[in-house]
C-alpha cells in the first residue's frame, strides 16, 4: 500500500512539474487610464511566438510582461521518496540500497545495512530448504540406493546418507580486502575453517581444492613461482634483514 501510494504520489509530481515547464510568461495590462480612447479591440487575439534569445518589444502602453514562478519540481520529492523506501525496506527486511540503488555511505554502515538484510534472506532460504530441497534430495537418494544406481559402502554409516550442506546465495562482499582478512583472523584463531571461508564466496571446498591442488602441482612442474603459493610467501618485502654490528 505504502509503494501503491508513493507511485500515486510521484505520478501527482511529475504531472506537475508538466505543467510547470509549460508555463512561460503572462502580459500585465494596465489601468484603464493607460489605454487611448478608441484603441481597445475586444475580439483581438495576440499570439507570440517565443524563440530563445527573442526581443519583443510589442507591449502597448501600460503594459508589461511578468514571468511565472513555479515551485515545481518538488525539491524535496527525493528525500521524501528515499524516506518511504526507508520505511517500505525495514518492514520487508529489505535493502535500503538495493531498493533505491543509493549505494552512499561509509563501509561500516553498508555493511551492517547488508548484514540485518541477509538475515531475512537466510530465513527464506531455510524455509525452502526444509520444504523443498532437502525432502527432494532424501527422496532422490532413497531411489537411488534402491534401484542400485548408487551402490553405498559397507563401511558408510547409514544415519550419515541424508547429511548434507545445502548453500544457498551467499552475502555479497563490499570489500574483499576487509572480508579476507577478516577471515584470516578467524582461520588463525580457530573460530572457523576453510571450508566456511570458501563457501562464504559461494564456492564449493572440494572442488576449489582440487583446481587448487592442480594449479600448483602445474606451476611446480613448468618451475612457476607465484606468492599465490603460501609456501613461496617470505613474509612482507618491507621486512629488513638485521645488520652485523661493525661498531665491535
Amino acid at each position: 500500500m505504502r509503494l501503491s501510494a508513493l507511485k500515486d504520489y510521484e505520478d501527482a509530481e511529475l504531472t506537475s512539474a508538466r505543467i510547470a515547464a509549460s508555463l512561460e510568461m503572462y502580459i500585465k495590462k494596465g489601468d484603464a487610464g493607460s489605454f487611448p480612447e478608441g484603441d481597445y479591440d475586444e475580439d483581438e487575439q495576440r499570439n507570440i511566438d517565443i524563440q530563445p534569445g527573442m526581443i519583443y518589444d510589442g507591449l502597448k502602453p501600460g503594459e508589461e510582461v511578468g514571468m511565472i514562478k513555479s515551485d515545481r519540481p518538488n525539491p524535496n520529492l527525493q528525500t521524501f521518496r528515499n524516506g518511504q523506501l526507508r520505511a517500505v525496506s525495514a518492514g520487508s527486511r529489505g535493502s535500503y540500497s538495493s531498493i533505491a540503488r543509493d549505494y552512499n555511505g561509509t563501509y561500516s554502515a553498508q555493511r551492517q545495512e547488508l548484514v540485518e538484510s541477509f538475515e531475512g534472506y537466510n530465513i527464506f532460504q531455510d524455509t525452502f530448504v526444509a520444504g523443498i530441497s532437502r525432502p527432494m534430495y532424501r527422496n532422490w537418494l532413497k531411489m537411488a540406493i534402491a534401484s542400485g544406481v548408487i551402490v553405498v559402502p559397507p563401511d558408510v554409516d547409514a544415519k550419515s546418507l541424508f547429511n548434507a550442506v545445502y548453500s544457498g546465495p551467499v552475502m555479497p562482499w563490499i570489500d574483499p580486502k576487509k572480508e579476507s582478512e577478516a577471515w584470516k583472523t578467524l582461520l588463525r584463531g580457530g573460530a572457523s575453517t576453510e571450508s566456511d571461508w570458501i563457501r562464504a564466496k559461494g564456492g564449493n571446498p572440494a572442488d576449489v581444492k582440487r583446481r587448487r591442488k592442480t594449479e600448483i602441482d602445474e606451476n611446480k612442474r613448468l618451475g612457476l613461482v607465484f606468492d599465490t603459493d603460501p609456501a613461496n610467501d617470505k613474509g612482507a618485502q618491507d621486512a629488513k634483514q638485521q645488520e652485523p654490528d661493525n661498531d665491535a
